[in-house]
């Protein structure tokens, strides 16, 4: 005998008047043989759990098997308990049935009480769902009652099943062909899984992470709403916050306005490493939630990378009460740090390149397959880098990029120096990488400069005859004034 008390009321109709409801038990049935309660033998009730489809009508509530496309299958224990008291072979048993409540105890255990009454309970065991269809099996000796339940619930589903009462064989759903007396009925216990089917994707253009976490707006059970909804995300230590926004779109795909601050809050850090984000949604947003299911919630966070790492990143969502553990970003993008451009200089006349401070450049995005660049950056090519110039080493700052190829181009050369033409691959595939840019000194190469002024003989020649005048001059002016001053 198992008989227990309860601490948590929770009161459960019979199976047969159960509605179709995410926390409830809901069923379906396959015809088995139309013998009479009391003719004994045995029967079997198959349990298909399953996460809710975003479809509330599920089908007729009859013990009939039904057919359930695209529903994902969740592993979870049930446990059939049948109550000792009742013999469903004598007809003044079916008659007490609808005064049976079914509720739990405070650590998940059922108790059946009739009138106020604790009836026994004799529990066969659990059994595990099957992660491939969802699927567990009893079988059951017939002419009995049972209290089927939720033992060990699907993980992060909300709200767990409810326990229900079940008997063997099942009034059958009065459909042609279909037996009086159900022997194996089949039961589909819906639950929302909080962020079932969630997804989180990262992209990283040059320094900038973008973060997109979509969240479907699911049905819960019936008569329940919303009361909770937030989403938590932590960011590497490599990751600094700059902007969030949030959006809300209805099942048509079209958005839903939201104001920030009375349907939603977004805690935003001050923009420092590791910072921690989190959107909870108040009392008029949680009412927009429940106006718009089979919608979704897009919480977009953006942030500079600032050092080595990657766009692996798992976030939190929790739904009334209940939390799970991602969504997680699939195929995470990597990102490096110390990226930069090295500038030289060739000299006219020096064997060796040297440092070349005061040139400025851009960095344009480029394809993963390309190996060289374009003489002028692409028409669909992300600036990811603007105004980087060379100090006195010649290294323009240190950047963290994503991992990829991108094209360099010069639009400032130092003075006296020849400018690059086009651009120059820059591969980033680990840290520090960089591509060297080197400038000619104007005059290194023939024809930069026009000719200097012949010298040699001929200006030699010239310069005599100049000095051999001046000279004649000068004794001319000589001998003309002595011979003023003789006549004197």
């Amino acid at each position: 005998m198992n008989t227990r008390n309860t601490h948590r009321l929770r009161p459960i109709a019979l199976l047969g008047a159960t509605l179709l409801a995410t926390a409830s038990l809901t069923f379906a049935a396959a015809p088995a043989f139309a013998a009479a309660p009391g003719d004994g033998g045995e029967g079997t009730l198959t349990i298909h759990k399953l996460e809710q489809p975003a479809e509330v009508n599920l089908g007729p509530n009859d013990g009939s098997e039904i057919e359930l496309e695209g529903a994902k299958p969740l592993v979870a224990g049930f446990d059939a308990c049948a109550i000792k008291e009742l013999d469903l072979s004598k007809a003044s048993d079916w008659e007490r049935i609808k005064d049976i409540t079914i509720t739990l105890t405070t650590g998940g255990e059922p108790i059946a009480t009739e009138g106020g009454t604790a009836l026994s309970l004799q529990c066969l065991g659990e059994k595990t769902t099957s992660a491939e269809d969802g699927v567990a099996v009893f079988d059951l000796p017939a002419d009995r009652a049972y209290v089927v339940y939720e033992s060990t619930p699907a993980a992060n589903s909300i709200p767990g099943a409810e326990p229900t009462l079940i008997t063997v064989p099942y009034p059958g759903n009065g459909a042609e062909g279909s037996p009086v007396w159900n022997y194996n009925p089949h039961i589909y216990p819906k639950n929302v899984i909080v962020g079932g089917g969630a997804t989180k994707n990262g992209q990283v253009i040059g320094n900038k992470v973008t973060f997109d976490i979509t969240v479907p707006i699911a049905p819960l059970g019936a008569d329940e709403t919303y009361s909770e909804f937030r989403i938590n995300d932590k960011l590497g230590d490599f990751l600094e916050y700059t902007a969030g926004t949030v959006t809300l779109f209805d099942a048509d795909g079209d958005p839903v306005a939201l104001t920030a601050g009375t349907d939603y809050t977004l805690t935003e850090p001050a923009g420092s490493t590791g910072d921690a984000i989190e959107l909870k949604f108040e009392s008029s947003g949680l009412a927009k939630l429940d106006a718009n299911i089979g919608g979704s919630i897009v919480l977009t966070i953006k942030a500079d990378a600032v050092g080595t790492g990657s766009t692996e990143n798992v976030a939190e969502v929790t739904v009334n009460g209940t939390t799970s553990t991602g969504p997680e970003v699939i195929g995470p993008e990597e990102f490096f740090a110390g990226a930069h451009v090295l500038k030289q200089a060739k000299n006219k006349g020096s064997a060796e390149n040297v440092p070349l401070a005061g040139a400025t450049f851009d960095v344009y995005s480029a394809g993963a397959a390309a190996t060289s660049c374009p003489d002028e950056p692409a028409a669909q090519a992300t600036k990811v880098l603007e105004g980087i110039v060379s100090g006195d080493d010649g290294k323009t700052p240190t950047e963290v990029l994503g991992a990829g190829n991108y094209c360099v181009y010069e639009t400032k050369a130092p003075s006296g120096y020849k400018p690059l033409v086009g651009g120059l691959i820059l591969s980033v595939t680990d840290e520090d990488a960089s591509v060297t840019v080197v400038n000619t000194q104007v005059g290194a190469d023939e024809g930069d400069l026009p000719n200097l002024p012949i010298t040699g003989a001929m200006g030699s020649v010239l310069l005599v005859a100049g000095g051999v005048a001046l000279i004649a001059i000068a004794t001319g002016i000589i001998i003309s004034r002595r011979k003023k001053a003789r006549v004197e």
